[in-house]
């Protein structure tokens, strides 16, 4: 009996082991197609696709990046925040977009503290954050900041001038 008992487990495990790994697979194989499908511009296909997977079982942290960026390009505000407070992912990609989206739509919302942190980190290399920022803040900011931001300024401008003076030669 105790055999018997041994090897019914064994088999349970091993085949759920094995369905596991053929559906992570397939999952794989299906992100590569909707990625594809979104570099190809078919971007409502992919919401489609990813909005009922959305709200069959949830999406894995990358098909969560392609549904947010499907969803902004459309312009479809209302999906986009309603996935964005869902998720636990705000990469600096997805940050500077969640940003961006605030100010298209010009939604009031209040930033989390957090959010506006996550932005600031990004003024060291982006540009395009610093002027989010401003925007977000309606450019009250406190003299250290805007003296942090002209220095960042100039910074981007040498590099800018650096990469010029490369792709010159």
């Amino acid at each position: 009996m105790k055999s018997i008992w041994v090897c019914f487990t064994s088999i349970l495990l091993f085949g759920s082991q094995f369905a596991c790994h053929n559906d992570e697979t397939l999952d794989q194989k299906d992100y590569r197609i909707l990625k594809d499908a979104y570099f190809s511009g078919h971007l409502t296909v992919v919401r489609s696709i990813l909005e009922g997977k959305f709200k069959e079982k949830g999406l894995d942290p990358k098909e969560t990046i392609l549904y947010l960026k499907s969803l902004f390009y459309l312009k479809d505000w209302k999906e986009f925040f309603l996935v964005w407070k869902e998720s636990k992912i705000q990469s600096p990609e997805m940050v500077l977009l969640y940003f961006k989206a605030m100010l298209l739509v010009k939604q009031d919302e209040t930033v989390k503290e957090t959010e506006l942190t996550q932005l600031m980190d990004l003024v060291m290399v982006s540009p395009e954050a610093i002027l989010l920022y401003l925007r977000v803040k309606k450019h009250k900011i406190n003299t250290n900041e805007k003296k942090l931001f002209l220095a960042q300024v100039k910074g981007f401008r040498n590099t800018l001038d650096v990469l010029e003076k490369e792709l010159e030669k």
